[in-house]
């Protein structure tokens, strides 16, 4: 019985504190896409990326989480990528697709850049909450929700990189659109809240063949919460790479990953620190990306 309760509690505070806003997902660093449209193209290659995350492995409705990402250039200047993704929270679930187009600006022979994008979002929500799933003692205008709805949203960003080093800032969900106005302040309110993220990383070598990344992206929300995730990788001859993240929900996650013949692959594994660790299997993540040679960019 202590179990279900807690279960309860955990996903209904997830849902309230959680509900429309984007997955921080562990490995981020592989698909920032999502997190900065002033990324699309920033790479000497195409990038089609596949992306899974199943939280809390063992409870029972789980958020669960998948995204296809695809960004290049079409030429030294102007760049397009998108993403498509879904996230299923129960009793929420919610799939958004985003269009972006940058403009990359060479700022030394160093092949530095400035990269500036805009993101256009279109999202479907849809919403059946079952009364008798909610923990003891909520507010009953929670109760028996049914409802889903379509809008849209823009996000804005700045990206400064080369081959050594990337600091982004971003700004998402720029409108704060609304699914359900007329519901006041409760669950039902479903605003798409601003969020700000900052990012950054920097490549050191080592020798010929080992080099380390630390890097780190920082989410705030316009309600003021703040979140982190930072980040080491250590990686051999560029094939083969692993490291480990801290994260501000009490979670540490490790991870592995490698590249052959254009393609990579990643898996994460985050274990939790607080209560809920004693109820669930942790969370896994695992990522694929293609890498398309494109000669419009090259360090």
């Amino acid at each position: 019985m202590k179990k279900v309760l807690v279960i309860h509690i955990f996903i209904f505070s997830f849902l309230m504190s959680h509900s429309q806003q984007s997955v921080m997902w562990s490995q981020y660093f592989t698909n920032d896409l999502i997190y900065n449209p002033a990324i699309s193209g920033s790479k000497d290659y195409n990038q089609f990326t596949m992306q899974t995350r199943q939280q809390w492995l063992g409870f029972e409705g789980a958020p669960l989480s998948a995204n296809i990402s695809y960004h290049g250039s079409l030429n030294n200047r102007s760049a397009m990528g998108g993403y498509l993704e879904h996230d299923r929270t129960n009793p929420s679930n919610q799939t958004n697709l985003q269009i972006n187009y940058a403009y990359h600006v060479p700022l030394n022979a160093d092949n530095t850049y400035l990269s500036f994008g805009l993101g256009a979002k279109a999202m479907y929500y849809y919403l059946n909450f079952d009364a008798g799933e909610l923990p003891p003692g909520n507010d009953p205008a929670y109760n028996d929700q049914s409802y889903e709805n379509f809008l849209g949203d823009a996000s804005s960003g700045l990206y400064l990189y080369n081959e050594k080093f990337h600091l982004g800032y971003s700004v998402i969900n720029m409108l704060q659109s609304s699914f359900n106005k007329e519901a006041g302040d409760g669950f039902g309110r479903n605003v798409e809240e601003r969020i700000y993220y900052g990012m950054a990383g920097y490549k050191f070598k080592i020798d010929r063949d080992w080099y380390v990344e630390p890097s780190f992206l920082l989410r705030h929300r316009e309600n003021g919460n703040k979140e982190y995730n930072f980040s080491t990788r250590v990686f051999y001859m560029d094939q083969i790479w692993t490291g480990l993240s801290v994260r501000s929900n009490k979670s540490l996650s490790l991870f592995v990953g490698t590249n052959s013949n254009k393609i990579q692959f990643g898996y994460s594994f985050d274990h939790y620190f607080g209560e809920i660790r004693q109820y669930q299997l942790g969370t896994h993540e695992v990522t694929m990306s293609i890498m398309i040679p494109n000669r419009s960019k090259s360090y």
